[in-house]
């Protein structure tokens, strides 16, 4: 038994190197092109770390994850695919700061940043960063929230959003005193 437990070992392990991994940075966390639920928290996650460590280079502060930036970014993405088209606007004809609302985001957007690909996080992040108004969204001093999100077809294409926010502090109420 000891030695077909060794052969299978051998032969699963031999196996294995036959699988690769594109080393082009389009390697989107699946073995088969595909991004699992599995794959989502890891994703976002890494994008926030590569995010932040932009920002904290620059002296800036550091984003939060935001579930309803999330929220609306997955929306838009489902909403882009149907539309076959990456851009800000709506089916509806909303804009980024109406879908944060729906949303539930106490806050305003910044700015968002769209993209349509077959390729992984990476290759989106490298794009967005390359272009001077995507790039200006990421490092706005300003913001404080991020929501990203995706929404893969069939066919393995890719839509991208990436929602960047910033909660205003509520202003206090003065109360006058009447003499």
């Amino acid at each position: 038994m000891t030695r077909v437990t060794a052969i299978l070992f051998t032969l699963l392990l031999a196996l294995s190197g036959c699988t690769t991994i594109p080393t082009d940075g389009s390697y989107d966390g699946s073995a088969h092109g595909r991004i699992t639920a599995f794959d989502t928290g890891p994703i976002r996650l890494r994008h926030l770390d590569s995010v932040n460590a932009l920002r904290t280079e620059r002296g800036m502060q550091p984003l939060e994850m935001s579930a309803q930036l999330i929220a609306a970014a997955a929306t838009h993405a489902r909403d882009m695919a149907a539309q076959e088209r990456a851009w800000d606007f709506g089916s509806d004809g909303s804009s980024p700061q109406a879908r944060a609302v729906r949303a539930g985001y106490p806050g305003v957007v910044r700015g968002e940043n769209v993209a349509e690909t077959f390729k992984g996080e990476f290759f989106v992040l490298q794009a967005w960063l390359g272009d001077t108004a995507s790039r200006a969204v990421m490092l706005d001093a300003q913001a404080s929230h991020i929501g990203f999100a995706w929404f893969q077809e069939p066919n393995g294409k890719l839509w991208w959003v990436q929602v960047i926010g910033q909660i205003i502090a509520p202003v206090p109420l003065l109360t006058a005193q009447l003499q």
